[in-house]
């Protein structure tokens, strides 16, 4: 197994017993003044659509980003 394969999934299984929750106001890590919230989550496929509270943007993410991307408030 390559490197980055192994640091990924460690860092998978870092993150991975966070709970996602629709429609809760969440910040981002790397810019707190930013507020998302999420719209939709799929298990089957992983992902999350994250609409940006201050321009109305929305955005699929898979859900290993937002889980270590996102802070709940």
């Amino acid at each position: 197994m390559s490197l980055s394969k192994e640091i990924y999934l460690q860092e998978y299984a870092k993150y991975r017993h966070i709970k996602l929750f629709l429609d809760e106001t969440y910040t981002k890590r790397s810019r707190p003044s930013e507020k998302v919230i999420l719209i939709n989550i799929s298990e089957e496929n992983e992902s999350a659509k994250v609409k940006n509270l201050r321009t109305g943007n929305v955005q699929t993410k898979t859900l290993h980003w937002c889980r270590k991307n996102l802070i709940k408030e």
